[in-house]
């Protein structure tokens, strides 16, 4: 198991650090694209309620875990499942270089103080899910899915609800981050 979520991170941290190179590297037009898109979304978890902050923020997790439990149901799921972390870390590595190259040390400090602390949480309920997926995965394929000590449904069903209650407490963290500092930030 160590070795394995070992793996899984360090996947998430090279999609994050081929996010951070893709968007140091994006040309002008891109880079507009991304201010925009940033910009509206800076401005939304300021005037938005927080119950829509929170549903923004859990809508991603959810979709990310939900992925994963897709994936696990299929006996190809475990070649297809590490593909899902390193794709959360390219759009984390993609948002904190974009903040970085065109806000600087502003851009930074929102990052780490704003949206990294709730994250990193929603990054554990992924890879966590990523984990239990690929197990399922492959129990299936070696059908011990249905063989004594082998791992029924109703267990698979229940791990991935705790995953999606994890992810809930990292969008409350979101929320919460986004109320106690996004307005000591202005873009």
């Amino acid at each position: 198991m160590n070795k394995a979520i070992c793996l899984l991170a360090l996947l998430l941290l090279a999609g994050m650090t081929v996010g951070a190179v893709v968007s140091r590297n994006a040309g002008f037009r891109s880079i507009s694209r991304l201010d925009f898109l940033f910009a509206g979304n800076f401005k939304a978890r300021l005037d938005q309620p927080f119950v829509t902050i929170f549903s923004a923020s859990f809508a991603s997790a959810f979709l990310f875990i939900l992925a994963c439990f897709l994936c696990g149901l299929s006996i190809w799921g475990a070649f297809l499942l590490p593909a899902i972390p390193f794709f959360r870390g390219f759009g984390l590595g993609l948002t904190s270089g974009f903040l970085y190259a065109t806000y600087g040390w502003k851009g930074f400090l929102y990052n780490l103080s704003v949206i990294l602390p709730g994250a990193f949480l929603c990054c554990i309920a992924i890879l966590l899910a990523t984990l239990e997926g690929m197990r399922y995965s492959r129990s299936l394929a070696l059908h011990k899915v249905y063989a004594p000590g082998g791992k029924p449904i109703r267990t698979y069903i229940t791990r991935f609800a705790g995953f999606l209650g994890f992810a809930c407490v990292a969008a409350i963290v979101d929320t919460l981050m986004s109320a106690l500092f996004g307005g000591f930030f202005s873009f």
